[in-house]
């Protein structure tokens, strides 16, 4: 084993051996013995410290970067590359309407063509259809399948960011109903060294380290609750929790196949989402004396962000904590003098004001049935 030594500790024992074993005693500052000992020395000092790094690199749990790929490239594992995000039109995410008329009489045709761009209002996000949207002479709206232009977490946007496009006529209108979550970046070390640490299991397939590690790899999905016997022996549900939102049909297969690629014979397993508990709530704010309309305006924006950010993270199976979600409201500004519940409606219809609990493969979301599920006055 080789142990350290600081630049000082090679210095100074350098001139110790050079006192011993020559005849040399001028070694002051400044000296030509001891210039090139220090010369010498600052070298050996930059090797240990770049032999410290080629050490680390070696091992898993250190290694870094291009490293690690190397590591990985032992068990033939590759690092996931970006990927685009995107929704399809089964998912009913892209959707194309009118205020009053048809499609046909807006566009003068039946189809909104692929190659079409969607952005933010800002234009810094953009979206094209990936394909062609049919639909009928009476429709008055249309969903559509959409690929992000580029690559990477910042495509992934929220419900209805997605609002311009540059199809000819100003009086269609498109909006994304939904998250789109799926845009992922390069995969980040301390994801792969995991998936390099499980190599040799989850290799072997047909196990519940190989399905959950297939399962991750899909982009977008943020964690999976295995379920085994769902259908009786040799069956297995996989119940996938997205990143942002509600698992989209598109999601959901390509877990499907992931799964498909790791089980066994005999062996059935399904991916399934989560059901789906809508959650409807109003809330009026008790502002201070001190707060203007302008800062009102501000902070209902803020508390229902908040709201909605407590309920889509309550994980699977959990309770919503009534306390933990006052609380919430009250942190958001110091100029929030109290609240009243207004409206408290779990699976669309009214609870007793108190915790809510669901069942283990549940999970809560704002009521997509109405139009603004989380109110703040």
């Amino acid at each position: 084993m080789i142990f350290r030594k600081d630049y000082g500790t090679l210095v100074n024992q350098s001139l110790q051996q050079l006192l011993l074993r020559s005849n040399i005693t001028n070694t002051t500052v400044g000296g030509i013995a001891r210039s090139m000992i220090e010369v010498v020395n600052l070298n050996i000092s930059e090797y240990y410290d770049i032999l410290d790094i080629n050490t680390a690199m070696g091992f898993l749990s250190t290694a870094e970067g291009y490293f690690l790929d190397l590591i990985g490239d032992l068990f033939n594992i590759k690092r996931l590359p970006a990927a685009a995000a995107s929704a399809s039109s089964s998912d009913s995410v892209q959707r194309f309407y009118v205020s009053t008329g048809t499609l046909q009489e807006k566009l003068g045709s039946l189809v909104i063509p692929q190659g079409t761009h969607v952005s933010t209002e800002d234009g810094t996000i953009t979206y094209s259809v990936s394909s062609d949207a049919s639909f009928s002479p009476s429709s008055t709206f249309v969903y559509a399948s959409i690929l992000a232009v580029g690559t990477g977490v910042q495509y992934n946007v929220g419900v209805n960011t997605l609002t311009k496009h540059n199809l000819s006529s100003s009086e269609v209108f498109t909006t994304n109903e939904l998250v789109i979550s799926g845009g992922t970046d390069i995969e980040n070390d301390d994801n792969y060294r995991f998936r390099i640490a499980n190599a040799t299991l989850s290799a072997e397939k047909a196990n519940q380290t190989a399905v959950r590690l297939a399962c991750l790899s899909v982009p977008g999905v943020a964690n999976i609750v295995l379920r085994p016997y769902a259908r009786g022996v040799g069956s297995f549900d996989v119940i996938v929790i997205p990143t942002d939102g509600i698992a989209t049909d598109q999601m959901i297969s390509s877990v499907q196949s992931a799964i498909n690629n790791v089980q066994a014979f005999g062996m059935t397993g399904t991916a399934i989402k989560p059901s789906i508990v809508p959650v409807e709530i109003e809330v009026r704010l008790v502002f201070t004396s001190d707060a203007t309309d302008a800062d009102k305006t501000d902070i209902r924006a803020s508390v229902k962000s908040a709201i909605e950010s407590y309920i889509v993270n309550i994980p699977i199976g959990e309770t919503f904590i009534l306390n933990e979600f006052r609380q919430r409201i009250m942190d958001v500004d110091s100029m929030i003098k109290d609240h009243i519940i207004n409206c408290y409606y779990f699976r669309q219809q009214p609870t007793f004001v108190g915790n809510v609990s669901i069942y283990w493969d549940e999970m809560f979301y704002p009521d997509q049935s109405s139009s603004e599920a989380i109110r703040v006055l």
